[in-house]
């Protein structure tokens, strides 16, 4: 459950993290289409000065110039040169509002060079004049920093400009100025060069940084807000998961009990025999006046030595269902005789030998009753395989041992194999290969070792299963 619970909350950082690019390029986008906007509204308003000194300064100038108000050869770019007007705006702007993008007027042969287009701005002109495009916007990238370019053609608006950029017709004081005046090659209505509007994308986004501020850390919260509550329903299902290994736990307590229960009959039934027959034989020698202060005696340490075993095997079974509520020192040997003598009146009655082989008598710290009802699940699980089967000769094996420092105890028998389709699954709850059982029992029996910081691992065998106890590594 812990593991799936970590994968839920992978799966949702992973989403949360697909969410938060999504939700960048989205104000990304917005940003960069705010800027086009910006960046047309700037450059359609540099086309419009354009226009107003084309269509309604230049003529005035022409008109005063005919009503003698001004001398004929008259020239001042400040008010005929629209190019000129659009960039003297452009600076003042710059300067009062601290603007950070860059406009430009690109042509071919322009009287200032600075209007002189490289390469890309010459390729993007051209597209205009064939008429690809009406506007062109698009990221470029200029020294390693992205910029965000949008450009707008300008069109020869009005008759005026011919005059003015040729040669024969141009005004004195303009060819005094500039000295060479570059004819246009186009009629009214023909794109003549374009302006453009560079900014950098870096500046665009700082623009709605705030507004993407904000909205990632409402998603954050709602992001955490869903993760606190997937771990209030996981401590949920942990609680209730473990209430169910209690309820568990105590079912198969109460089995063991059951069975323990048997096992003590069985335990005391020769014993309770033999001090049956101890007081007969007393009876017969004391009606035929035969009883003698020796005879006595030596009954009664018989049925004192009767009495021994019995007390050991409570001992053994109180020892058995005691709580332990802090881990103590066990060793191998300990728990495995344990074992052993709790079952040994119940598998002498069904032919069952036990062979335990002590190759390494390591000590474990943990619930030595606990892994005892492991060991005790598993032989009582061959006993009932033994009993289905109907085995001739049924041998129970248990070996302890060190593996690479590794503390191990193996419990093998010769009952039969578990079915290839089951044996995946054995430890899972209610997977039995018993129709009577309830399939807590192995179940249990690996929640227990776990518990203990040990695993549990079974395999077949030719003509049987070997349970294997793999407890933590010797430091």
């Amino acid at each position: 459950m812990k593991f799936k619970f970590k994968i839920v909350v992978a799966l949702f950082v992973l989403l949360y993290t697909i969410i938060t690019l999504l939700f960048f390029n989205f104000y990304r986008e917005l940003a960069l289409k705010d800027a086009k906007q910006e960046a047309i509204i700037v450059l359609d308003t540099m086309n419009a000065i354009r226009d107003y000194v084309s269509i309604v300064q230049r003529p005035l100038i022409e008109e005063l110039k005919e009503k003698k108000m001004l001398v004929h050869d008259f020239f001042d770019p400040r008010l005929l040169s629209s190019t000129y007007i659009a960039r003297s705006i452009y600076e003042i702007q710059r300067m009062k509002k601290n603007i950070n993008y860059d406009y430009k007027l690109i042509a071919y042969n322009p009287l200032n060079p600075a209007h002189e287009g490289n390469d890309f701005e010459h390729e993007i002109l051209d597209d205009f004049k064939e008429g690809l495009y009406d506007e062109y916007a698009h990221i470029i990238t200029e020294n390693k920093t992205p910029y965000f370019f949008v450009g707008l053609p300008i069109r020869n608006s009005h008759p005026s400009c011919l005059e003015c950029h040729v040669a024969n017709s141009a005004p004195k004081r303009m060819v005094e100025q500039y000295h060479v005046i570059p004819d246009f090659d186009s009629k009214v209505g023909d794109v003549i060069a374009m302006i453009t509007f560079k900014i950098p994308v870096l500046s665009i986004l700082t623009y709605h940084v705030k507004e993407f501020i904000v909205g990632g850390a409402v998603m954050f919260i709602v992001f955490v807000l869903f993760i606190l509550f997937l771990y209030k329903i996981y401590q949920g299902e942990l609680k209730l998961q473990e209430k169910t290994k209690m309820l568990m736990m105590s079912q198969n307590r109460l089995a063991s009990m059951g069975e323990m229960i048997g096992n003590i009959s069985h335990q005391w039934r020769q014993p309770l025999a033999q001090v049956s027959a101890i007081l007969i034989n007393l009876e017969l020698h004391s009606e035929k006046d035969k009883l003698t202060k020796e005879k006595l005696s030596q009954k009664i340490e018989e049925a004192n030595e009767q009495l021994r075993f019995m007390s050991h095997t409570i001992d053994d079974f109180k020892n058995f269902f005691a709580p332990q509520k802090a881990k103590q020192a066990f060793s191998a040997h300990e728990i495995i005789h344990q074992a052993k003598r709790l079952l040994s009146a119940s598998f002498e009655k069904d032919a069952i030998e036990v062979h335990i082989h002590i190759q390494e008598n390591f000590t474990i710290l943990g619930y030595a009753n606990e892994i005892v009802q492991v060991l005790l699940n598993i032989m009582n699980n061959a006993k009932e395989a033994f009993i289905a089967n109907n085995t001739a000769l049924r041998l129970i094996k248990i070996v302890a041992f060190v593996e690479e420092s590794t503390p191990k105890i193996t419990i093998a028998n010769n009952a039969g194999c578990i079915d290839n389709a089951l044996i995946e699954t054995i430890f899972d709850p209610y997977v039995s290969t018993k129709e009577s059982s309830s399939g807590l029992g192995l179940y249990m029996s690996q929640m227990i070792v776990q518990k203990n910081g040990a695993r549990l691992h079974v395999n077949n065998l030719q003509d049987g299963v070997i349970f294997t106890i793999i407890f933590n590594p010797i430091i």
